[in-house]
Order: structure tokens, then C-alpha cells, then sequence
């Protein structure tokens, strides 16, 4: 008997080991997160099958084939109906989902097409170009949400030119590269890889600085969660401000480097999943145990940064999005390095923008998100960067470009005073 009591204490203790890290501390889920979000094992996924999708005594034809396309199946319901499935790349997972395809006729119509989802509900405004670069959202009285059935319908006007919709504007991997390729033409921006994605995509750093031995850096990712474009387009306006030609920025760069990991999960992006990578992982949920290959190769670039004692990371910032724009900021009674530098970046914010309301939401440890391990790591301000699913484009990037241009200015000012003492 003692001997079974034993044995069974033994294997719950083993049971426990190897299930109840997201009880850990630093490593529980967030109140919103699907069950099993903080296990950041492998699991599995269901690629979507590419192809086109043709309706030949209709001449309609739809398409997921290209980088970030997302339609599961599709069937003609009428004369000019159709009712396409989403499905995500694996469940439990984040509403977030994504869609992405491309629609042409042999000649001019306007289709009726459903979008219904599977483990999932509509959420985006649907974004319409010609060109896979220039996006308009679809005009309300073209577009309605059943809010019982959790599905859309859209009025669509198709050619035989190409329509392209999808959730958000397409920012794939190419877009990416030729971002950085274009940034990495300046003298003091320079890029490289520091790793690879599951399927082999790489993951490229990009650093920022005229200091020849800077020991002062900031630390800068995006793009861990798929269908975040809005995340996206803010980080690429905030560095753009950083690797500017205003006498701020060069001033800046003088005694700052930014390092710039731009694409943290170019599988999920390329695939068009919803929310994970090509492991059906929430990335932004492994930055306590970097189960996966995309964490890993942040997590040891910006730890090179501790070989050296006199480098300091002042400020670290994850850009996404979500329903509304939000920063989420470290607990008020976390001391950072230097203190109180969150508060005075916002600030600024607040003064330049005093119509914006600006949504601060101030959180403790507990999570393993980037934020934390910023904090964790480098004792450092970090702040989550949110930007809305539907904010006006133009004014998000003007928000972001004065968000850098903020902590800048923030961040010479504390040095100063550092000297000055």
C-alpha cells in the first residue's frame, strides 16, 4: 500500500511538472487567453490547401494562393452567391480571424459572398485593393454582420480584373523586405539574420546608430500575432522617425543604437493564420519557457547585450493590435532603469495630442509576454503598443512617428540628467 502511495505521489508530482507551467509565476495566462495559450510546446496545424477555386458555368473564380491568403473552402449557395469557410490554423485560439483571397469574373457582376468561420467569429472591416498595395475598406452599405450567426456578407464587384480582400492590408514578408532594404541604405542602418522560423523563413534584425561602441539600446519587435497590420504599420512609422534626417534622430543615434526585429513570426504572416506560428504556438506566450525558434532567436540577440556590464537596455516595445488602441505598461510599483521614464514618454504624448485620449493599462508580471521579459531581463521600461483594428491609418502613423520622436526626446533627457549629477 505504501509502496502504491508512492508510486502515485511520484507521478503526480511528474503530472504536474510537465501540465501546470501556466500556474508558474511569470508564467499565467491573460484573463482573455483560450484554454492551453501558455503551453508553448508544439502542437499541431492544418495547412490550407492553395489553389484556385473556379465556378466555370458561372466564370467566377476565387483565390487563396499567395502570401497571406486564408480561404478554407468555398461553395456557389445561387446564381451570384457564395459562402466561403475560415477556418484557423488550430483551436483553441485568440478571435482573430483572418481572411484573405482574391476574387475575379469573365465578366463585370456583383457577387454576394459569406464569409462563416470556424472556432471563431467575424471581427475585421473588409479591406478591398486592385494591386495587392493600395487599400480601401469596403463601404458599409456593401457590408453587413450577422451577429447571431457570427458571419459576414459582402457585396462585391468583380471583372476580369483581379479584387483582392482581406482582413487587413496585406504586409507579408516581402513587404518586410523590401522595408528594410530600403531602410538599410542609410549609412548607420544595417541588417542581418539571427535565426529562422519553423519553416526555414528568415528572421532579420535590424539595428540603428551612429555610435561606433553605443552601450546605451533600445529594443524593438512586431508582428508576433499574424493579423496585427495595424501593429505593423505603427512600428514602421515610430523606426522610420528613428532612422530619419530630423537633428533629434541624429542626435539620438549619436548615443543610442535600436535594435529592430521587424517580423517576428513570418510563417503565421505567410500562411495567413490567425494567430500562432507554424507550430499552432501564440508566440507572445513564450517568452518564459522559448519553446519556439522565433522566441529563442530574439531572446538570445538581446541577451548578447549582457556579455558587456556597461550596456544598458533603456526601453523595450512590442507593436500589435486589438479593438482599440491601448499601451500596456508595467505595474506603477515596478521600478525600471531609469524610474518614472514610461510616465514622462506618455506625457509628452498627452501634450502633443490633448484631444487623444490616450488608453494606458498598467499590469504586473505575471504573464510571459515580451513586455515582462523585457522588465525581467533588463530591468528596463517596456511598454505593449497597441494600435486599433480600424484606426484611421494616417493618424495612427502620425501618433506613432511622434511616439519615437517622444522617446527620444525622453530618453536624451534622462542621460543628461544622469551627467549632470
Amino acid at each position: 500500500m505504501k509502496r502504491n502511495t508512492l508510486i502515485l505521489i511520484l507521478f503526480s508530482a511528474i503530472f504536474i511538472l510537465f501540465t501546470g507551467c501556466s500556474e508558474q509565476e511569470g508564467n499565467k495566462p491573460l484573463s482573455y487567453d483560450p484554454p492551453g495559450s501558455t503551453d508553448t510546446r508544439d502542437k499541431k496545424i492544418s495547412l490550407q490547401d492553395r489553389r484556385t477555386f473556379a465556378f466555370e458555368s458561372a466564370g467566377v473564380f476565387f483565390s487563396n494562393d499567395f502570401a497571406g491568403g486564408r480561404l478554407n473552402a468555398i461553395e456557389q449557395k445561387g446564381e451570384q452567391h457564395y459562402s466561403i469557410l475560415i477556418q484557423p490554423e488550430n483551436a483553441p485560439i485568440n478571435n482573430s480571424a483572418w481572411y484573405a483571397f482574391k476574387v475575379w469574373a469573365a465578366k463585370p457582376q456583383r457577387v454576394q459572398v459569406e464569409l462563416r468561420y470556424e472556432d471563431g467569429r467575424h471581427r475585421y472591416i473588409p479591406k478591398l485593393s486592385r494591386d495587392g498595395e493600395t487599400w480601401q475598406p469596403l463601404t458599409p452599405e456593401k457590408f453587413s454582420v450577422d451577429t447571431t450567426r457570427y458571419t459576414a456578407l459582402l457585396q462585391l464587384d468583380i471583372s476580369r480584373d483581379t479584387l483582392w480582400v482581406a482582413a487587413q492590408e496585406l504586409i507579408t514578408t516581402a513587404q518586410f523586405n523590401r522595408w528594410i532594404d530600403g531602410l538599410a541604405g542609410k549609412p548607420y542602418v544595417s541588417t542581418r539574420e539571427i535565426g529562422r522560423s519553423h519553416m526555414g523563413r528568415p528572421i532579420r534584425l535590424m539595428e540603428i546608430s551612429e555610435a561606433p561602441d553605443a552601450r546605451k539600446h533600445v529594443l524593438i519587435i512586431s508582428r508576433q500575432h499574424p493579423p496585427e497590420v495595424t501593429g505593423s504599420l505603427a512600428m514602421m512609422a515610430f523606426v522610420e522617425k528613428i532612422a530619419g534626417e530630423s537633428a533629434l534622430a541624429a542626435r539620438f543615434r549619436k548615443q543610442f543604437a535600436v535594435k529592430v526585429i521587424p517580423l517576428m513570426n513570418p510563417d503565421g504572416v505567410d500562411e495567413g493564420h490567425w494567430r500562432h506560428n507554424a507550430r499552432g504556438v501564440d508566440l507572445n506566450r513564450d517568452w518564459y519557457n522559448f519553446n519556439q525558434p522565433e522566441t529563442r532567436a530574439a531572446r538570445d540577440e538581446f541577451l548578447k547585450l549582457k556579455d558587456n556590464p556597461e550596456n544598458r537596455v533603456y526601453f523595450g516595445i512590442d507593436f500589435h493590435s486589438t479593438q482599440e488602441d491601448i499601451f500596456y505598461t508595467l505595474a506603477k510599483d515596478l521600478k525600471t532603469v531609469p524610474e518614472g521614464l514610461t510616465d514622462r514618454w506618455l506625457n509628452k504624448i498627452r501634450a502633443h495630442f490633448p484631444d487623444y485620449a490616450l488608453n494606458e493599462d498598467p499590469g504586473g508580471l505575471g504573464s510571459p509576454v515580451s513586455k515582462n521579459w523585457f522588465y525581467r531581463e533588463f530591468q528596463a521600461a517596456s511598454v505593449t503598443y497597441e494600435s486599433g483594428d480600424e484606426s484611421d491609418r494616417q493618424a495612427l502613423r502620425e501618433l506613432a512617428a511622434y511616439a519615437a520622436e517622444a522617446m527620444m526626446e525622453t530618453l536624451l533627457e534622462s542621460i543628461s540628467a544622469d551627467n549632470s549629477q
